[in-house]
């Protein structure tokens, strides 16, 4: 047997196990990560406003939830209520990605006990 000839049938192993795995899931688990953060990255924001809120002068007193989105609105407007969104938009797209992509291969192979039979899988 040739070197080609084990790489061939190498790729189409593999090529057999990830037939069932679609990118579509991979788009849809970033996009879905994405935008559910960045529609709740002011709440996020709101949250820690209040936790650091210790009672010093220096920071802003805050009434309420709404009180807090107003007064970053007004002082720093729309970046102002998206500050520090970058990591968090990062972070939840590639994981969110990751888990839809890899979701129903690793669900497939919890079927599959014996390792062999992960080359002939019918998920």
């Amino acid at each position: 047997m040739t070197g080609q000839g084990h790489s061939a049938s190498g790729s189409s192993a593999w090529s057999t196990v990830f037939r069932h795995v679609r990118y579509e899931n991979l788009v849809a688990g970033v996009s879905g990560g994405v935008l559910s953060n960045l529609a709740l990255h002011p709440l996020d924001l709101v949250k820690i406003r209040f936790a650091v809120s210790d009672g010093l002068e220096l920071r802003p007193k805050y009434n309420g939830i709404l009180h807090c989105l107003t007064t970053i609105w007004k002082l720093d407007g729309l970046r102002g209520l998206y500050q520090g969104v970058t990591p968090n938009v990062w972070g939840a797209g590639l994981s969110w990605g990751l888990y839809f992509f890899l979701d129903l291969f690793l669900g497939c192979l919890e079927h599959h006990t014996v390792p062999f039979s992960l080359w002939r899988m019918n998920c």
